[in-house]
């Protein structure tokens, strides 16, 4: 029945195909649950109409089942009172509702047959929705692995050997280069160092040139001053 396709749809679609699509699994589970239930509760109401209809069939046999047999009777009582013509119009009608009687057995079986069909479904829809409850978690959880994992993968296959040979090569690159700066940075400190050093040699040699030439020039001082005198 048409109902129940809705079901088996849920249940036999490509499950990678459908993994593409999940953006959310739990989202994705609530609404299998929930489509369940509805379908559940299609079933139900089918099933309780058909119960009906079977009820009233029951009803409609019994009473064509008592007015053939009153037009039995009546046949009967029309030929013991030599009403033949009677009795014949009696049968006619008993006839009729026997008739009648037959058809209503014929939809009666077909409709315990609908009803045994749609009792097997609904189990089936009662079990599944018992089954997607229980696993809920279990489900949810495998398929956000397995969406990770596809990604996982998507990414790999976006990234081949040469991609990442080359962005292991930049960054190399990038380490010998900070390598370098860190050693001219060295370099550069130990040579201001040199240079200070340097300024203070020569430096005191200035002072100490500068001492001979102040002690020279008070030794000459004294021995002008005699032969001024």
């Amino acid at each position: 029945m048409r109902m129940f396709k809705r079901v088996r749809d849920i249940f036999t679609s490509n499950v990678n195909s459908a993994l593409d699509k999940i953006e959310d699994p739990a989202k994705m589970i609530a609404l299998m649950i929930r489509e369940l239930e509805e379908t559940e509760t299609k079933a139900k109401a089918s099933m309780a109409q058909r119960t009906a209809e079977l009820t009233t069939l029951a009803r409609e046999k019994a009473e064509l089942s008592a007015s053939a047999q009153r037009w039995d009777e009546r046949a009967k009582l029309a030929i013991s009172r030599d009403r033949e013509e009677l009795a014949r119009e009696a049968l006619v009608a008993k006839k009729q509702a026997l008739t009648q009687v037959a058809q209503i057995e014929a939809q009666e079986e077909n409709l315990i047959a609908i009803l045994a069909s749609q009792s097997t479904q609904l189990t089936q829809i009662a079990d599944k929705l018992s089954e997607v409850k229980e696993k809920r978690q279990i489900l949810i959880h495998r398929a956000q692995s397995a969406k990770e994992r596809n990604e996982v993968a998507k990414t790999l296959k976006k990234s081949d050997s040469a991609e990442i040979a080359a962005k292991f090569s930049e960054l190399e690159t990038k380490i010998e280069r900070m390598e370098a700066d860190a050693k001219m940075a060295s370099w550069s400190s130990s040579t201001s160092t040199g240079d200070e050093f340097a300024k203070m040699e020569r430096d005191a040699a200035v002072e100490e040139e500068l001492a001979k030439l102040k002690a020279a020039a008070k030794k000459k001082a004294p021995k002008e001053k005699s032969d001024d005198e």
